[in-house]
């Protein structure tokens, strides 16, 4: 879930790019609306998508130390092997 939290990111700063692209089209005269609409709707999405995975991630993850925390320590178990 990390990889495709990245790749969001990623492609979000690359969709932005094409925002950019098209909105400094306009220096030269020949500004592009449909790269900036493009990258405005894509970077929002990538962005907004990277966001709700990872706080999806983060979720799973406390939960997994919560259970890890709430289990019996390894320690006191092989005490008891030796013991018996």
């Amino acid at each position: 879930m990390r990889q495709i939290v990245l790749v969001l990111s990623m492609a979000t700063v690359v969709l932005f790019g094409y925002a950019l692209a098209g909105l400094g089209g306009y220096l030269m005269d020949r500004g592009r609306p449909d790269y900036i609409l493009f990258g405005l709707a894509g970077g929002f999405a990538c962005a907004a998508a990277a966001l709700i995975l990872w706080k999806k991630y983060l979720v799973d993850l406390e939960e997994e130390l919560n259970e890890k925390e709430s289990e019996p320590s390894g320690a006191k178990d092989s005490e008891d092997v030796r013991q018996g």
